[in-house]
């Protein structure tokens, strides 16, 4: 019995695993050049745009307004990584660096900050945040938020969003330490997640 249960455990966790490899979408960019295909007026993740949605599904799950649609020319891009993962729902991970000259970081950071802030934004865990905050999406689907090394004109990106609580991608290990929310936890078995799970019992 016990050898019949076990043969059953793993045939359904081989199937399981043959669904997500097979039948998973990703794509993964990190080609600054093909910024504005993805974050454009007409973007694949900045707007529903009807063939890519089609296509991909690779829209979004919460409009992104705090990325910008283009960088500026004096921008010196230090990381840039785009991640979009859909195992069973839609996860995405969007993470820029780049500093630039005076004026230009003068115009992005005053566009950033006419963008309203949620009241209540330390979601997941979070008690607030390594860097000056410039603006912040937060909900139940994640974050996109940026934040200003203001020292060397610099202007930090991160979107993390995502479904039923918490996210498919190994955010750690692209996302450095000082440039998440601090104490954010948005893996499987967070907290955030386990209460919602409980209500449902």
């Amino acid at each position: 019995m016990f050898i019949v249960a076990a043969a059953v455990v793993v045939g359904v966790a081989a199937a399981v695993f043959f669904l997500i490899s097979h039948f998973a979408e990703k794509n993964v960019v990190t080609d600054i050049r093909e910024y504005e295909k993805y974050f454009g007026p007409q973007g694949i993740h900045q707007s529903k745009n009807t063939d890519a949605w089609e296509k991909t599904r690779e829209s979004y799950l919460v409009l992104n307004y705090i990325f910008p649609e283009k960088l500026p020319e004096s921008a010196d891009v230090e990381a840039f990584y785009y991640e979009y993962y859909n195992p069973w729902d839609p996860c995405y991970l969007c993470y820029m660096v780049y500093s630039c000259d005076e004026e230009d970081y003068k115009a992005e950071t005053e566009r950033l900050r006419q963008i309203s802030m949620p009241k209540d934004y330390l979601i997941y865990g979070s008690t607030g945040f390594p860097y000056p905050l410039l603006a912040v999406d937060s909900s139940s689907y994640g974050y996109i938020y940026a934040m200003t090394d203001e020292a060397q004109n610099k202007i930090i990106y991160v979107e993390l969003t995502f479904c039923n609580y918490f996210t498919d991608i190994h955010y750690e290990r692209v996302i450095p330490r000082e440039h998440l929310p601090i104490g954010f936890d948005a893996k499987s078995g967070n907290p955030y997640r386990e209460e919602y799970l409980s209500q449902l019992k």
